[in-house]
């Protein structure tokens, strides 16, 4: 056990260890002279020993305080040597012969010999902080005042700013819309879908923060807006800050370009259209064939996940891809018989010289290279390029399923039509082999499982 005398010691030798180790600078004055100044204090004011010795106490803290300050300083030194009750002052500013900046609070002891306590904090590299913090509030204040997209600030629905840019934009003066609530400025059709969206943001941290609407010009005219907005505080209280971009020039191009787009997708349709009666005039049997082939494949493109971009371009090379067969004569086509060597190498251009008929159309789609890929199998015993596995195109090696399905499933004046089951059998045999594995299960389970039905047949 410790004794008094013991713990009072340890309890000297802490505080000064304490105050030896403090960041902030510490110092006792006696008679107008330091009595002690810690490390901290005597790097902070960069004053010799010599000086600390020698000097007033008094007109060395006079010298590093801020001059606005020292009247402060002399008033409460003055009032101290006339035994005032006001024994604490500060804190005040100060600065050190470097330039850095610290706060000084004094403070007078009781008893029967007056000393003077001086705490300095170094507060430099927060004063830097609050400048850069300042500066940047400058900065962006600046950049939201000239911005020409307007900025509103909202507040439990309600306007608490707007900068000039509301003026350009929807007419109103920046102080007309403050204090007035968000949803004045929403067109009727969607007032109730878009103040729901704005009661759901807090609550659920995946709804969008981004959407489009109609606001109303002061004029009552219509402006498409693309509305961005985030959580900020503003006066102490939760907030948004929303940005409008103006849209309205970009739907009006989009709508001009959907109209095109529209406009063109009837054009190569009517081309399609053409192309593939060109076909039926040379064989009616192919005609109808593309067509089915065309339906199912694109049914299970649509079931695999393609993207619209991919299934409209799927579509339409279906709806085509035996137009190299126009080189082959009809007597070919239709023959009873098995085919010579050199009636099949004709046969056999047919995706080839598709290909060579597409290939300079300007499609949206890669329509030519579907033609010329859809007779490829996966592992390369296809033609005409024998291309093998990742080598062909998705949309080939969908078209290739369908082709096979209705083609076998179809009648032929040189044979009878197989049972949809044969045809069936015939893609999962050879499952992996010759043809894409999720393509068949896709295929398959659209016959089986969802009833899917070609023009002239259905699962049994």
């Amino acid at each position: 056990m410790y004794n008094r005398q013991t713990l009072f010691e340890l309890k000297k030798d802490l505080c000064r260890l304490l105050v030896e180790k403090a960041s902030d600078g510490i110092f006792i004055v006696g008679k107008d002279r330091f009595e002690y100044c810690n490390p901290s204090f005597v790097q902070f004011c960069g004053i010799s020993e010599t000086e600390f010795a020698s000097a007033s106490a008094q007109k060395i803290i006079e010298t590093i305080v801020h001059p606005d300050d020292r009247e402060e300083i002399k008033k409460w030194w003055c009032e101290l040597t006339k035994n005032s009750d006001n024994s604490v002052v500060g804190p005040v500013r100060v600065n050190n012969r470097e330039g850095r900046t610290g706060h000084l609070q004094l403070s007078s002891t009781d008893g029967q010999e007056q000393k003077i306590i001086g705490v300095i904090r170094d507060i430099s590299e927060l004063v830097e902080s609050q400048s850069r913090l300042l500066e940047k509030e400058r900065i962006l204040s600046s950049l939201i005042e000239q911005a020409r997209t307007p900025v509103f600030i909202v507040q439990n629905g309600v306007i608490k700013y707007a900068n000039p840019a509301v003026l350009e934009t929807f007419g109103y003066c920046p102080e007309e819309v403050i204090e007035t609530r968000i949803d004045e400025y929403l067109s009727e059709d969607r007032k109730e879908d878009i103040m729901s969206l704005y009661g759901q943001r807090h609550s659920d941290p995946n709804v969008s923060q981004k959407l489009e609407c109609t606001l109303l010009h002061k004029n009552g005219q219509k402006i498409e807006v693309d509305v961005e907005f985030n959580f900020i505080e503003y006066q102490g209280q939760p907030a948004e800050i929303v940005l409008a971009h103006d849209i309205t020039e970009r739907k009006i191009i989009e709508s001009r370009l959907e109209e095109a787009l529209e406009k063109l997708r009837k054009a190569f349709g009517a081309t399609i259209r053409v192309l593939n009666k060109i076909v039926e005039i040379k064989d009616p049997y192919t005609g109808g064939h593309q067509k089915r082939v065309a339906e199912l494949a694109r049914t299970i493109a649509t079931e695999m996940g393609l993207t619209p971009e991919q299934i409209d371009g799927l579509r339409l090379a279906a709806q085509i891809h035996d137009i190299g067969k126009i080189i082959v004569p009809s007597e070919i086509l239709n023959k009873p018989g098995i085919l010579s060597e050199s009636e099949w190498g004709l046969v056999k251009n047919h995706a080839a010289i598709g290909y060579e008929l597409l290939k300079d159309m300007n499609f949206p789609w890669p329509v030519a290279e579907i033609v010329y890929q859809h007779h490829e199998r996966m592992d390369g015993s296809g033609y005409p390029r024998g291309l093998k596995g990742e080598q062909i195109m998705i949309e080939a090696r969908i078209m290739a399923v369908a082709d096979v399905v209705e083609a076998m499933s179809s009648f032929r004046p040189y044979r009878e039509s197989y049972a949809l089951e044969d045809a069936l059998s015939e893609i999962e045999v050879n499952r992996g082999r010759l043809y894409d594995p999720r393509v068949v299960e896709v295929c398959r389970d659209l016959f089986r499982k969802k009833g899917f039905r070609l023009n002239n047949c259905s699962f049994k």
